[in-house]
């Protein structure tokens, strides 16, 4: 397998994408939230599709973590996000995990009880219906795809950091007996069974490419 054409493709397919979702948002602070909601349906998957990529690019490119010596501690957020000193996080290298609670989630706020009573006069709080016309924020979305274009700029990069995240959770492991791999057990993030748009069919492809690259590595020496 050719792995620098697969890498080159799927990664030019992302950015392709990710023009298409920049322009949707225009860089407005405020979006209907119909508009918000269809970005973020393309958004997820992208950006589990490129989190297999990058693991791809580490194993094809060998790239290890290596002791540079003490350095100080980067600020991290969470799920493996740290600060990039430019109000932009950093690239979420690893998968949220699975929620194995079988309850459902509430849709709406918990505010008991909805109806009380003063002096005999019965106070009904109405349920608040959301439109998708209503303008919502649209800035963390903004954020977020910032921080995939900063990604898809640099895959060894994001490479590096995944070696060296992977390098202190083994040690963490050591310690916890607790690992936790970039790539979740089962399906990807953001994964459509009968999916037909074009970033279902690449991050399926970034899926399988991972999953090849991680049982049997390529010999690129």
């Amino acid at each position: 397998m050719d792995w620098t054409l697969a890498i080159d493709r799927n990664r030019d397919a992302l950015l392709r994408m990710l023009n298409a979702l920049l322009a949707m948002a225009g860089g407005a602070a405020v979006m209907p939230r119909h508009l918000r909601t269809r970005i973020w349906g393309h958004l997820r998957p992208a950006e589990a599709a490129l989190r297999r990529l990058v693991v791809v690019v580490q194993i094809v490119l060998k790239i290890e973590a290596r002791s540079t010596g003490p350095r100080a501690a980067p600020v991290i957020v969470r799920n493996g996000e740290g600060a990039t000193g430019t109000g932009i996080p950093a690239f979420a290298l690893f998968d949220p995990r699975k929620r194995f609670d079988s309850r459902p989630r509430s849709r709406f706020p918990k505010a008991e009880p909805r109806i009380r009573f003063f002096d005999d006069v019965e106070i009904f709080t109405p349920r608040i219906v959301s439109s998708p016309d209503d303008p919502v924020s649209a800035e963390r979305l903004t954020r977020r795809l910032q921080t995939l274009q900063r990604a898809l700029a640099d895959l060894p990069k994001q490479a590096r950091r995944l070696a060296r995240w992977q390098a202190k959770r083994a040690v963490e492991r050591v310690e916890t007996g607790k690992y936790i791999a970039p790539i979740r057990p089962g399906t990807a993030p953001g994964h459509r069974a009968h999916g037909k748009r074009e970033v279902d069919f690449v991050l399926g492809n970034c899926h399988a490419l991972a999953l090849y690259a991680l049982h049997d590595p390529p010999d690129t020496s």
